[in-house]
């Protein structure tokens, strides 16, 4: 690689809602990429120098033992796979696993995703997708994000669509995340209790499409936020849009008299 830029391919701001141990939870995340991508090339922790790292694992109980048996040096871990989803040369990804966020990086800004063949961009985009819904419908895991910055795709519980903006930054504030928890969580039950899942669904798939947006298991939802390839985005900006889902959130609900978010 000639110049490594870092995309996050997968993320979840976890602190701000997970109740399990997030090292453990990480594990879980980890055993579904190695069904797709095969074994562990690399697992390390942050004060970890190259000839700590343990390389080419082939078993997730392999890697949960070295974690858990040593819970202080992986703190915060690395995985790293070779994504065989790319076969003309070495593609690398990486699991970040730590106490506020999980994440999984590309390191070739999504060129692999981008190629001249638009088939082949699909299928590539295909195999991402049903492996982050599989990454998704792990019960632990409330939201997951695809794609950082653009925001292509969403998996979770549609309250965490509702992102009212002081709130989330503060959320994606690594500092704060944590500090957010309680107030993430009410504001997650008073959606639940007020929004029905159904109205979500209807809304998405008005203005994206119905083959966009739909019901997961356990209460989640899955939004497709772009057109066949990965990198094209139908809405242009996933944020904007989202400002658009709240405001019209709280038209919604103010007609019952009802107001979510107070802060």
């Amino acid at each position: 690689m000639d110049e490594e830029i870092d995309r996050w391919l997968m993320f979840t701001y976890w602190g701000s809602y997970l109740k399990e141990n997030y090292m453990e939870v990480g594990l879980n995340v980890t055993e579904v990429l190695m069904r797709h991508w095969g074994k562990v090339r690399r697992l390390d922790g942050y004060a970890f120098n190259d000839d700590e790292a343990l390389r080419n694992l082939d078993s997730i109980d392999e890697v949960r033992n070295e974690v858990l048996t040593d819970r202080d040096r992986y703190e915060l871990y690395y995985v790293t796979f070779f994504n065989p989803t790319v076969e003309e040369e070495i593609y690398v990804n990486r699991l970040c696993v730590n106490d506020t966020l999980l994440r999984v990086e590309d390191y070739d800004n999504l060129k692999f995703f981008q190629t001249e063949d638009a088939e082949i961009n699909v299928q590539r985009t295909q195999a991402l997708v049903n492996l982050f819904t599989e990454v998704a419908g792990l019960p632990s895991l409330e939201e997951l994000w695809m794609i950082d910055g653009d925001r292509n795709a969403y998996m979770g519980k549609p309250a965490y669509l509702y992102r009212p903006e002081p709130l989330y930054e503060r959320v994606e504030d690594t500092v704060e995340t944590k500090k957010t928890k309680e107030e993430v969580i009410r504001l997650v039950e008073e959606f639940e209790a007020h929004v029905p899942r159904e109205w979500v669904i209807d809304y998405l798939q008005d203005r994206l499409g119905a083959e966009s947006a739909g019901d997961m298991e356990d209460g989640k939802i899955r939004v497709l936020f772009y057109d066949r390839e990965l990198t094209k985005n139908k809405m242009g900006n996933t944020r904007k849009f989202l400002r658009t889902f709240e405001r019209h959130v709280d038209e919604y609900l103010l007609q019952k008299g009802i107001r979510l978010y107070k802060g």
